[in-house]
């Protein structure tokens, strides 16, 4: 299994990210030594009133930070060079949204030899 510190290697600045919730019952912040969560169509900051879920990773708010649009780009494995044209809440939506480049290769070189 390949966590978000594997993929990066030391290009974050963090050890920890806030992933918006679908439900404040559920956990919202992650470790980069684990799997990435899922990549949402939302991406917000940590609101200033989060109450901390027993299952998030760490609980100092000055040690987590969300991922950039870029980072979470990335975890979908769209190119480095790929530009975003839409705004910055439709670029994230579109990323959420996205089957992750790398699978869609895969199926497709798949269903080219069958």
């Amino acid at each position: 299994r390949m966590t978000v510190a594997d993929y990066f290697g030391k290009k974050l600045d963090t050890e920890f990210y806030y992933a918006h919730p679908r439900s404040y019952k559920r956990r919202a912040v992650f470790s980069i030594y684990e799997p990435s969560s899922t990549i949402r169509g939302v991406n917000r900051p940590m609101p200033l009133n989060y109450e901390f879920h027993p299952a998030d990773k760490c609980s100092n708010r000055s040690k987590i930070r969300p991922l950039t649009t870029f980072e979470r780009a990335q975890i979908q494995t769209f190119p480095k060079k790929f530009v975003f044209v839409e705004s910055k809440s439709q670029s994230e939506q579109l990323i959420g949204n996205a089957v992750p480049v790398n699978l869609a290769r895969f199926i497709g070189n798949f269903l080219k030899t069958i």
